[in-house]
């Protein structure tokens, strides 16, 4: 069942070989499967498709877009570790005073909101608007996490940061405007691991603002670390475009316990590195399959290699599986000098595996560039268009243009979300419009959210999911 499920939305969204490649990866049957082995999703890819703890679980209706209170997302996000989901009865931007820390066992899905979706800002918090510690099985998805400066310095303003956390889904994000990184991956004496970063916008790092190190525009940190008995790997980029961060596009460490996997990511107009390689946090296996390393009008010379490799334990190696990879240079707007795929310490340390990467199917990168900016960011095939923050992004890369940035004012600001409300007279948590007409549902009739939904056989709020994502 859930594999031809994924084929009906591979179809949809000609993307076969993903959907189908990432069940068969996973070791799934195409004719059917325990509940307890199907994926977060149809289609649900990475080391991270597989966070699931949600399930049975409630179903909890955002209708409002306060910081704090009921109704509002932190009321849901935060409250403990009990299965749920968060939908979203309004579109609009939440200003946060502190962050939200959610519990395990969360679906917060973004997908479910009218218009152009939800954006989270800061208003006076320090920190990152969502920051994930020690939790597990939380799938977060179509949402636009924007900070922006802190009033006063700080170093921990990122768009999304996770510590210690296994089984996180991340799709479908627009993480921008973070003064440290826009997405960051730690570990600090535990387990960092099934962890899925994909379809997402990572962009527009805010440079000389206000960071205590001064420039500090940032695309993303894997497995970073402090103590000791650190295990961080299992992690997979996919699909991902990231642009206008001055470095760490991404910056990476790992362990033993599992590869980081970069696949069909575009990375645009850094201003002095691509992608950086370390053997801090322990042995990292690193698989570079079908990505596009693209320079820009900020783009350096010291900007050379699409990846750098970096020693400096020696009781740590680093081995790299790279192929099928491209870098350009196009002459409205790069820069001269030597640019290649690999620095000269990281082509000493490849090693072949044909069967790399093991978490999801890769794209050829001839076609990375005209497809993976359709699906990209907080957008949905037929239903919501990328907003114009995304779509300035989006424009750059098509266009060779865009810069490093130190404010949002630099960019237009943060845009105004209309807020727009959906009806759901029987507070089920699925919209009246999406139950109208539905076989077996009725708008004036709580429905069992966990009843089986008579057009895909998932239950009905999974298929309500991913009926709105696209993902079916």
């Amino acid at each position: 069942m859930d594999c031809w499920i994924s084929i009906w939305a591979a179809l949809r969204t000609k993307w076969i070989g993903l959907a189908c490649g990432a069940l068969i990866a996973a070791g799934l049957s195409t004719t059917g499967t325990a509940e307890s082995m199907r994926p977060a999703f149809p289609g649900a890819i990475g080391f991270g498709r597989n966070a699931t703890g949600w399930r049975g679980g409630e179903v909890v209706a955002i209708t409002s877009l306060a910081d704090a209170g009921p109704g509002t997302l932190r009321d849901c996000a935060e409250n403990g570790d009990r299965p749920r989901i968060c939908v979203f009865s309004l579109s609009g931007t939440i200003k946060l005073e502190r962050p939200i820390r959610p519990g395990s066992n969360l679906y917060i899905a973004g997908q479910t909101a009218p218009g152009l979706g939800v954006q989270l800002r800061n208003g006076t918090s320090a920190r990152s608007p969502i920051e994930i510690e020690e939790a597990h099985d939380i799938v977060l998805r179509f949402l636009k996490l924007r900070p922006g400066p802190s009033l006063e310095p700080s170093p921990v303003v990122d768009a999304l940061s996770i510590e210690n956390g296994e089984r996180l889904y991340f799709g479908n994000l627009s993480l921008m405007f973070a003064t440290d990184e826009n997405f960051s991956l730690h570990v600090s004496g535990q387990v960092s691991s099934d962890i899925t970063l994909e379809r997402s916008i990572v962009a527009y790092g805010l440079d000389r603002s206000s960071h205590p190190k001064g420039k500090h525009s940032k695309g993303a940190l894997i497995c970073s670390k402090e103590g000791t008995d650190n295990q961080c790997g299992r992690v997979t980029l996919w699909g991902n475009l990231f642009a206008h961060n001055r470095d760490r596009n991404p910056d990476v460490n790992g362990t033993d316990i599992g590869p980081v996997e970069v696949v069909n990511n575009i990375f645009y107009n850094p201003i002095s590195q691509f992608g950086e390689l370390y053997d801090h946090t322990g042995n990292l296996r690193f698989v570079y399959v079908g990505n596009v390393a693209a320079k820009g009008p900020s783009t350096t010379l010291r900007a050379a290699w699409a990846l750098e490799a970096f020693e400096y334990v020696d009781a740590h190696d680093i081995t790299i599986i790279a192929r099928d990879n491209q870098v350009l240079r196009r002459a409205d707007c790069a820069r001269n000098g030597q640019f290649s795929v690999l620095n000269p310490l990281a082509r000493m340390k490849q090693a072949e595996d044909p069967e790399a990467p093991e978490s999801v199917a890769a794209l050829p990168s001839s076609e990375v560039l005209a497809r993976i900016p359709l699906r990209v960011g907080d957008q949905i095939g037929g239903r919501r268009v990328s907003d114009p923050l995304d779509t300035l992004v989006l424009n750059s890369l098509a266009k060779c243009k865009g810069r490093i940035i130190n404010s949002v004012e630099e960019v237009g600001g943060w845009p105004e979300l209309a807020e727009l409300f959906q009806r759901d007279r029987d507070e089920d948590g699925m919209s009246d419009d999406w139950e109208t007409g539905r076989p077996g549902l009725d708008p004036d009739r709580p429905n069992d959210p966990w009843a089986i939904d008579i057009q895909t056989g998932l239950p009905v709020i999974e298929a309500y999911l991913a009926n709105l994502a696209g993902d079916i």
